[in-house]
């Protein structure tokens, strides 16, 4: 390490190279992900943040995936990249259709696969999607729901998969009526059978899969032209036509609630309803309750359901109106969650989306959806740029008994290595470490969420390519399925960066900066007693100043880095502006 001297003791250091920033796979880290510490990050209160930010990832027609390939290792690769562009973008959730057009990405006992793998209907490809799906977003701590099109059986001009000996219309015509409109076909859930068949479909699922939540959609008749007139419908004498219709839906819900939730108490059950429940002021249109028979608030208030994400699919300024919807939806949430589905599809709600995540926000919803992936894909959420866990649903089950998390902590090859230890009985099944940085030593600093995943995962390292700070501070919570902590925050650690701690111990006049050097990127390292303001200027000579930079200093060792190489100006000057000095670099 080279020392230089410079006026009033200023130092430049060289670094022979900073080292890059990234996990490193170890023995018991079998995949690897990138954490971006940045320079200047939010603080936030010690409290995680708590919002839902969900994705639908569409598959019929191959919306969002899978790509126009039948080359598995494609399919997955692009599935992966999708995922993987999610996580950068601080979501958290994954809405995964399995279901459409009376075909699954799943292996089902009851019905035909996809041909959208293999090419050929019923023909099981090299591996399982929704398996596959499933681990790649745990993998990175992303919580994901199976998407079932319930109701709806077939839409399209596809008609060799509506006309396969094995589709469910064939096998059951009398259970089905078509929409003469758009010749789209529809399972009549007045059919005692169709009710009882669509909740073993879905139970498969959950029997065979570790999806974290089922969400249904077209939950729902078609909205006209309604040919469900059978000999085999249950019907009380006493009941309308339209109570009827919206009681069989109220029926499916309620006794798949029950079902699924014995195979697996801690499952999730959402709906994606029909943006408008009832037409009101600033918010009238087609209506979930009357045109289609969804009575979701019904549901919310049996607790029959667990969410709901109605599709609130336009903008804040003409009727019907964003905000308003969304008030009326969260107004009668029942205490249970209202997610937003967001339009992002269409260019009027693209246009405005960030406002529309602070109306959510500001209404107090537990987050928002985004239909689809394809229309966000290239999106940066401004709102996002920290990270946050999914809203909580504590009726689901009783918080376990907390369990005492230690972190412990080395450097070694330029690496930070961090070992998550717990008690093997206490460690949640399914569940997640999620990792902070903390601002400081202390138990109740600031600290911001950088990064969740497994607990299976016990040890992880990664080395920082611009360390910005002497000394970083490192945390870590378990959570469960549900996002319940499970247990104790975790202590402390703290982690040294060698270099930069040789360079603090060097320094004999502690009022005076270090001058680090690496290529053109100047990083100035200052001790400061108070807080305080600097400003940089290059001396052009004759009293005449040309400012460079002004930076705030905390109290106590900063590092600084500086978009310009400070060496080129002969004459280069701090000036604090508090402490009422200047130092100059010559």
């Amino acid at each position: 390490m080279e020392i230089i001297s410079l006026k009033n003791c200023s130092q430049l250091i060289e670094f022979s190279k900073f080292s890059s920033h990234h996990l490193i796979p170890t023995p018991k880290l079998k995949y690897f992900f990138v954490i971006s510490l940045l320079l200047i990050q939010l603080n936030i209160n010690s409290q995680t943040p708590r919002e839902t930010r969900a994705v639908w990832v569409s598959t019929n027609y191959k919306l969002d995936w899978p790509p126009p390939t039948y080359d598995e290792i494609i399919q997955k690769e692009a599935l992966i990249n999708i995922f993987n562009n999610l996580e950068s973008k601080n979501l958290n959730t994954i809405y995964f259709q399995v279901r459409s057009n009376g075909t699954v990405l799943f292996k089902s006992s009851l019905e035909l696969f996809s041909p959208y793998i293999t090419g050929e209907i019923g023909k099981f490809g090299g591996y399982d999607p929704l398996e596959f799906a499933v681990q790649e977003a745990h993998k990175r701590g992303i919580e994901i729901h199976a998407v079932v099109n319930t109701m709806r059986v077939f839409s399209g001009n596809d008609n060799s998969t509506k006309n396969n000996p094995l589709h469910i219309t064939q096998i059951h015509p009398e259970w089905a009526y078509t929409k003469l409109d758009d010749k789209s076909i529809w399972l009549n859930p007045g059919i005692p059978a169709v009710r009882e068949y669509l909740i073993e479909l879905i139970d498969e699922i959950v029997q065979n899969y570790d999806v974290d939540g089922i969400q249904l959609d077209f939950i729902r008749y078609s909205e006209n032209q309604i040919n469900d007139n059978s000999l085999l419908n249950e019907k009380s004498q006493n009941e309308s036509t339209e109570d009827w219709r919206r009681n069989n839906i109220t029926k499916f819900i309620s006794h798949l609630n029950q079902k699924i939730k014995v195979t697996n108490p801690k499952i999730k059950l959402g709906v994606t309803p029909i943006g408008i429940y009832k037409s009101i002021p600033n918010g009238r249109g087609m209506e979930g309750f009357s045109n289609v028979f969804q009575d979701t608030r019904k549901w919310l208030q049996l607790g029959i359901i667990d969410y709901a994400v109605p599709q609130i699919y336009w903008d804040a300024k003409t009727n019907p109106k964003f905000d308003v919807l969304t008030k009326d939806w969260v107004d009668n949430s029942f205490g249970k969650n209202i997610i937003i589905g967001i339009g992002a599809y269409k260019s009027e709600v693209i246009n405005e989306i960030e406002r529309q995540i602070n109306i959510t926000r500001a209404l107090n919803a537990s987050g928002m959806a985004f239909f689809k992936y394809k229309n966000i894909e290239q999106k940066r959420f401004y709102s996002f740029e920290d990270k946050a866990l999914p809203t909580e649903m504590p009726w689901i089950e009783n918080i376990p008994k907390l369990a005492e998390l230690n972190l412990a902590s080395n450097f070694i090859n330029n690496k930070i290595l961090l070992n998550f230890k717990i008690d093997r009985k206490l460690k949640t099944d399914n569940g997640y470490f999620a990792l902070y940085e903390c601002d400081n030593f202390q138990i109740n600093s600031n600290k911001n969420l950088i990064k969740v995943f497994p607990n299976y995962i016990s040890e992880m390292d990664f080395s920082i390519l611009h360390p910005n700070k002497i000394n970083y501070y490192y945390s870590a919570i378990q959570y469960d399925q549900l996002w319940n902590g499970t247990s104790t925050e975790s202590n402390i650690a703290k982690i040294s960066i060698p270099k930069l701690k040789l360079i603090e111990n060097s320094i004999e006049v502690y009022n005076n900066p270090v001058l680090l050097k690496n290529g053109n990127t100047s990083v100035l390292l200052i001790y400061s007693n108070l807080e305080e303001e600097i400003t940089l200027y290059s001396n052009k000579g004759n009293n005449t100043n040309s400012l460079l930079s002004k930076h705030f200093l905390k109290k106590g060792y900063n590092e600084i880095y500086l978009n310009y190489d400070l060496l080129k100006y002969n004459n280069a000057i701090i000036n604090f502006l508090k402490d009422n000095r200047s130092v100059s670099l010559q």
